[in-house]
């Protein structure tokens, strides 16, 4: 009797268990609207309203050929959200392109600039460029907070370029504050964003998904495809549209011209795209100059070199019309200059240098940064050992400006590495006439005197001098690994073992990781241990 009981009870809980899956579904299936799309008709009823991002590349390296080869190259995916041209994708789509280019659904090529960025969520609006007032279809928005897990959604977009392929799946969860690793794609470097709202879901999406548009079954955008994880199973992200839609509600202001904020973001986003994409060509050019140099010393053709000094050289005017741009959108911005400057030292383009470096000078009356700059470039062309040219540029500078004083110590250090030492020495003093509190000159004459000249009476007085006006100046002794090691060694040479012992200790206390400095603490040591043998 109790058998039977316990194989009543338990058909009851699965009967009871089955009655109510049912009843579950029967809901959900009262829930589904008949206006509901399936994949056949979203693709057909939105396709034109979508669109592939691309750009023009003339050194591509195609892995068919094995070859570097001109062409053009699917980036990503997008999405019309105006009829004159509007388009939303990711911000990571379009960041280092600099010849934007769109492809509509019937295979023209439009050009397109960026209007709008937010990178915290990985957002970008550009717009389509002469389209001779062409209405374009749209695509419809939806509300993402509706979101729900198990809804099922529609990915659309150009996975590794195969254009306009759809996938379906289901939302696999909604996800607030997501935090993500990327690597960046100009300093390759590992950076983490956070997004306000992702929809996981089971959808497929791969490369060239990118920016593409996650439709729900009623036929709305509710979602950006943005990234997947590769190799870890189906994990596929689309950030919310209700963030993005906060981005074209800026777009879309009437005011937008006149209201002071919005011009301000959007000058600040154009700003960081500009200066992105000419750092980035400027990190190609610092390692491609290479073969533009070869070229020009070549004695036979190598059609390599030659076709790797071309496209530098275009890199090198998109780099410039990069940086224009940014200084256009902020004229006082040092860093660009600085940076502009930079690429016209290592690119061998002197009179350019020249001539922004004038700009330079009466755009910023600031010794600390005219002497940055100064710095870099007397670096640069060390570096190089281009002497004669550092020598020519300084001299030049000199001539519209003597009070530009700090040069005659780049002057006195390029003499110095060209072991023109009396030339050295006339710059640094011409720079004392100037400013006697220059206590680098001081010391950099010393060391000419102590090592080259052998002459350690007229050593001592310049370190001497250079160790009392620093301590005058700022009541600390100098930090100076220099300084204080010549003076101990004269100090030892004279027999002065106090003395030396107070530059021992003052060198002591200079802390720093370089070999060479180590070893002049340790020789000194040695040399001050020895006066007792």
């Amino acid at each position: 009797m109790r058998k039977k009981f316990l194989v009543i009870t338990l058909l009851f809980l699965v009967w009871s268990e089955i009655s109510f899956a049912q009843n579950g579904t029967d809901k959900l299936l009262n829930d589904k609207r008949d206006d509901d799309l399936n994949a056949e008709q979203i693709i057909e009823k939105y396709k034109p309203a979508l669109i592939s991002i691309w750009f023009n590349d003339k050194n591509y390296y195609s892995y068919l050929t094995y070859t570097y080869i001109d062409t053009t190259v699917l980036n990503g995916s997008g999405f019309i959200i105006s009829e004159d041209g509007l388009i939303g994708t990711n911000y990571h789509v379009v960041e280092q392109i600099d010849s934007l280019l769109v492809k509509t659904s019937d295979g023209t090529f439009y050009n397109a600039e960026l209007i709008l960025s937010d990178e915290i969520n990985d957002f970008a609006i550009i717009k389509l460029l002469e389209t001779d007032g062409r209405k374009f279809p749209t695509i419809i928005f939806g509300n993402s907070d509706e979101a729900r897990a198990g809804q099922e959604v529609f990915a659309i977009g150009s996975p590794l370029g195969f254009e306009y392929t759809i996938s379906s799946g289901i939302v696999a969860a909604v996800r607030n504050n997501e935090k993500v690793s990327f690597t960046d794609p100009l300093t390759y470097l590992s950076k983490e964003k956070t997004f306000e709202k992702v929809l996981q879901i089971t959808a497929a999406i791969s490369p060239g998904n990118s920016g593409g548009a996650l439709f729900n079954t009623r036929g709305e955008v509710i979602g950006i495809t943005t990234y997947t994880y590769i190799g870890y199973g189906n994990l596929n992200f689309a950030v919310a549209i209700n963030t993005f839609k906060k981005l074209i509600t800026l777009v879309e202001t009437t005011d937008f011209e006149n209201n002071e904020e919005l011009k301000l973001r959007k000058e600040e986003s154009l700003f960081n795209s500009n200066y992105r994409i000419a750092s980035g060509l400027k990190t190609q050019l610092s390692y491609d100059w290479y073969y533009s140099k070869q070229k020009d010393t070549m004695t036979m053709v190598d059609t390599f070199v030659v076709r790797q000094d071309s496209l530098n050289r275009l890199k090198l005017s998109k780099a410039e019309k990069f940086y224009q741009k940014c200084l256009e959108l902020k004229p006082d911005t040092f860093i660009v200059y600085q940076e502009l400057l930079d690429l016209y030292v290592f690119t061998d383009n002197f009179l350019k240098a020249e001539d922004l470096y004038k700009d330079i000078r009466l755009k910023f009356n600031s010794d600390s940064l005219l002497n940055l700059l100064s710095s870099s470039l007397a670096s640069a062309y060390s570096t190089s050992k281009d002497y004669k040219k550092a020598i020519q540029f300084y001299e030049k500078m000199l001539a519209q400006d003597t009070t530009q004083y700090f040069i005659y110590y780049q002057l006195g250090n390029i003499y110095e590495k060209m072991k023109e030492y009396k030339r050295a020495t006339s710059e640094y003093k011409k720079l004392l006439k100037l400013d006697s509190n220059y206590s680098d000159a001081y010391i950099q004459l010393g060391k000419i005197y102590y090592i080259h000249n052998k002459n350690n009476t007229r050593a001592k007085r310049y370190f001497k001098e250079a160790y009392e006006r620093e301590l005058s100046l700022t009541g600390n002794t100098p930090y100076n690994v220099d300084l204080h090691y010549y003076l101990g060694m004269i100090a030892v040479s004279e027999g002065r073992k106090l003395d030396a012992i107070m530059s021992y200790l003052d060198l002591k206390g200079i802390y720093g990781y370089a070999t060479e400095d180590n070893e002049k603490k340790m020789r000194l040591y040695k040399a001050i241990s020895k006066m007792d043998e």
